[in-house]
């Protein structure tokens, strides 16, 4: 075939690809502006609508992968190129998740987002999805492997932060927890949140970074722009202290999450823990008299409960992923 038959080709599929991303995008955000106010379907509706697009997707690309002769490793391409991709599909992702996040306050990006990166590494790339982290084998030991490395991440870091916090004002800062709400958060948060978010930077950026970089500067790399990913949350109203605060804590969980993709290969456990993170945690009730209390205590006090739970909670996820962590 020609040169310029291909690349006509190459243009044709590549906006096809772009073309189904917005209109996903569109069906999900405009089910948005439609779903009744002043109720709960105002989230509901397009919550729904980015799980059942899923279905499709996964039913595809179960038939394309079984049909097409996939590559097993990743494309090699030259430094230029490859960072063009990467950072390409990243504005494509801030093109939704600006809107997404300034009209909704919600991630709805997510499922159109599943879809771009798909759609790119099975029919532009002609890679298979294993490649990239999407791996189903061992998945009793992923599970595992997900839930162990939250609970250290997480749970530790919680734990100790309201224990300070005990130490500091003498009340037990936790009234209660909402179980049902959490509950029902995982879905969406697993399956959209955690696919689109570990698929995008451990699963494309990390591999294809680590192809032309070590794996020290793959990791950082997507750990700087997976923190810069967050700062959509607090531009309406703007709030750069708190914009800061955000991107430095979700680089700092970039780096340790792209750790453990470089050590384990596989992205089940990290989208399993990045599920839990994201519908556990938020659904703590708090004491609000022993917060308040809490709050007028100086700032160097503050910044203990901030920095020291964490510091901890990291210390004990790194050795954990050296120690622990195999390829799975």
């Amino acid at each position: 075939m020609p040169l310029r038959i291909e690349d006509d080709l190459a243009a044709n599929i590549t906006f096809k690809i772009i073309l189904i991303y917005y209109v996903i995008a569109a069906i999900i955000l405009l089910s948005g502006y439609f779903s009744p106010t002043q109720t709960h379907f105002v989230t509901y509706i397009p919550v729904l609508f980015s799980i059942v697009l899923l279905i499709p997707l996964y039913v595809w690309q179960r038939n394309y992968r079984r049909k097409t002769g996939l590559a097993k490793e990743p494309v090699t391409r030259d430094k230029g190129m490859a960072l063009f991709c990467i950072f390409a599909l990243f504005a494509a992702a801030l093109s939704v998740r600006i809107p997404s996040a300034l009209e909704f306050n919600m991630p709805y990006e997510k499922t159109p987002l599943i879809y771009l990166l798909v759609l790119t590494i099975l029919v532009i790339e002609k890679t298979d999805l294993s490649a990239f982290g999407f791996k189903t084998e061992n998945l009793g030991k992923s599970h595992l492997y997900g839930l162990t490395f939250f609970a250290i991440l997480a749970g530790l870091t919680l734990t100790v932060q309201y224990a300070l916090i005990y130490f500091f004002v003498g009340q037990v800062p936790v009234q209660s927890y909402d179980f049902a709400s959490a509950l029902l958060s995982f879905p969406f948060m697993t399956f959209c949140v955690g696919i689109s978010e570990e698929a995008l930077f451990r699963g494309y950026m990390q591999t294809h970074l680590e192809r032309l970089y070590s794996s020290k500067l793959a990791i950082l790399t997507q750990a700087i722009l997976f923190g810069g990913w967050h700062f959509v949350w607090n531009l309406s109203p703007f709030d750069p202290i708190a914009m800061a605060q955000y991107i430095a804590t979700t680089f700092l969980i970039g780096l340790v999450f792209g750790y453990f993709y470089s050590k384990s290969r596989n992205l089940v456990p990290l989208i399993f823990a990045h599920g839990l993170w994201n519908s556990i945690p938020p659904w703590i009730i708090e004491n609000g008299q022993a917060i308040s209390y809490f709050e007028t205590f100086p700032w160097y006090d503050h910044a203990l409960v901030l920095v020291l739970p964490f510091a901890i909670s990291a210390i004990a996820t790194v050795l954990f992923i050296k120690y622990v962590v195999k390829k799975v």
